[in-house]
């Protein structure tokens, strides 16, 4: 049976990132029986959509009300310097350094499964919170 988008259900995918400043971790798969999968990896054949995007800030050096950007981007896993950014997103934060939003992206990215999502963030900071939600689909 398939889900609302018409996707099988464990096929949806809930990738979660807390806390860190190491922008090149693991991501954390939360499944629907309360476990997780650590590191996940995309399974071969396959690719990972990513639909949604949620995330938090917090400024560390300078709390204050500012701008602060949010990139993502597909990296090689045997070369994370090799990427290229699919997602940016601005906020303001407030008196005190945090912010957060939550985005329905309307075509999304793909990530195959030789890469993985690496952030970063300017101002250079912590990203205190990420949640990335999509689905798998079989590679034509």
């Amino acid at each position: 049976m398939a889900s609302h988008l018409g996707v099988n259900p464990a096929d949806h995918v809930v990738l979660e990132w807390i806390g860190t400043k190491d922008p090149t971790g693991a991501w954390r798969r939360n499944l629907p029986d309360v476990t997780t999968e650590f590191p996940f990896e995309i399974p071969a054949g396959r690719y990972l959509v990513i639909t949604d995007v949620d995330w938090q800030f917090r400024a560390l050096l300078k709390p204050a009300r500012q701008n602060v950007t949010l990139r993502l981007s597909v990296a090689l896993l045997d070369d994370l310097t090799n990427s290229q950014i699919v997602h940016q997103s601005t906020l303001l934060l407030d008196d005190f350094g945090y912010g957060g939003i939550s985005e329905a992206l309307t075509t999304g990215f793909v990530v195959d499964e030789s890469a993985t999502i690496i952030w970063h963030s300017n101002p250079e900071s912590v990203v205190s919170h990420v949640l990335l939600r999509g689905y798998l689909i079989d590679r034509p």
